[in-house]
């Protein structure tokens, strides 16, 4: 039995090792894609799709928007998204704070490269400004993977935008902070995460991104001066690939004084095609609640 098992483990390993071709990566995260909330979300809210300018949102139980509104930047690697799990994480929080969502489907790659995903957002919350819908009333913003890390970027643009209400909380899941992908600790957590590998995330950066260089702030907020931002809560799996930038960030954050939650949760916890469960994971969505709680009253 002892050399069948060794049999197995290596047979295992030297899969895990084998490189799948990014086409073949992006094409099944384009197929994972959920534009619509699936069926639970559907039975438990109000969906409301609404094209904002050239964007496509969807709100959930807008109308109770008066309670607060979370809006939330899907994850894909900017070649995809929303997912399930996207889904799933912001109808448990409507739910828990009788409020407003809205998922901002903004454009990905490779039809569209920076700065269209990033203009999209800012088009749909000066839009939302300018109509009303954002004025007297709190707003959350959140995203997961790379719909975090451009949580951040939008999150200190906006301080430059008077005219956009500033949200009340940024709550930040696995976030893609570095597109460069250039922290040195990424080799440890690359052994062990074989969703979020280089070689994927790369081609994905890269198709984003065109012209631009991948150390911009617009693309890469860890190379931004991180001031000056609303409450945080900011997580991470211990085995995502962006472990290391996320603790470089928390630091800076730390640094500078900014009010912040942190958590880091076993397992991984970035880009997640389906919702994860766990003691881990209610513990992360309570404390993300408790910040929600305090800022959208």
């Amino acid at each position: 039995m002892g050399r069948i098992r060794d049999a197995v483990m290596t047979g295992a390993r030297a899969v895990r090792r084998i490189p799948i071709p990014a086409t073949v990566s992006h094409q099944a995260l384009s197929e994972a894609r959920r534009s619509t909330p699936p069926g639970h979300v559907l039975k438990s809210h109000a969906i409301e799709p609404e094209m904002i300018g050239r964007t496509r949102t969807v709100w959930l139980d807008e109308h109770r928007a008066e309670n607060g509104i979370i809006i939330y930047l899907h994850g894909g690697a900017y070649v995809s998204g929303p997912f399930a799990s996207d889904w799933a994480w912001l109808s448990r929080q409507v739910d828990a704070r009788n409020c407003a969502g809205l998922m901002v489907d903004y454009r990905n790659a490779p039809d569209h490269q920076h700065p269209v995903g990033r203009d999209d957002v800012e088009s749909v919350l000066a839009a939302l400004a300018a109509d009303g819908r954002l004025t007297d009333r709190p707003w959350a913003l959140a995203g997961q993977h790379s719909g975090g890390g451009l949580a951040f970027v939008v999150a200190r643009r906006l301080q430059q935008r008077p005219e956009i209400p500033a949200p009340a909380a940024l709550i930040a899941m696995s976030p893609w902070l570095d597109l460069e992908l250039s922290n040195a600790g990424i080799t440890e957590t690359d052994q062990v995460d074989p969703v979020h590998e280089r070689r994927l995330l790369r081609e994905a950066a890269r198709r984003y991104a065109g012209r631009t260089a991948l150390d911009d702030p617009d693309l890469s907020p860890i190379n931004e001066r991180l001031d000056g931002l609303p409450p945080i809560h900011l997580s991470v799996g211990m085995r995502d690939l962006f472990l290391s930038e996320v603790r470089v960030a928390k630091l800076h954050l730390e640094e500078n004084g900014e009010d912040l939650s942190y958590r880091e949760i076993s397992g991984r916890l970035g880009l997640q095609l389906i919702a994860r469960k766990g003691e881990d994971i209610e513990r992360l969505h309570r404390e993300q609640a408790e910040l929600l709680a305090r800022v959208l009253g």
